[in-house]
């Protein structure tokens, strides 16, 4: 299976600012979200997935091709 494409925003903010996300997680929760959703204002898409490692759930923002991982992290709000 082929690595998602990604922003540069992602790889120079996203993942300098939170080392502790890995991107099999971010490609995982696009692939096999337990929700996802059409942002209204810019037509992203916000993906999450449950990780364990985390204890939370983590929340993948794609562009609105809904494959272009844009932005990442753990959403404590979120409820299935």
């Amino acid at each position: 299976m082929s690595a998602l494409p990604v922003t540069d925003y992602f790889c120079d903010d996203v993942l300098v600012k939170r080392p502790y996300i890995q991107r099999e997680w971010c490609e995982a929760a696009v692939r096999n979200p337990i929700r996802r959703e059409v942002q209204a204002d810019d037509g992203r898409i916000r993906h999450w997935i449950w990780v364990d490692a985390l204890q939370r759930y983590l929340r993948v923002v794609t562009l609105a091709d809904g494959q272009t991982i844009h932005n990442a992290f753990p959403d404590r709000r979120f409820r299935p």
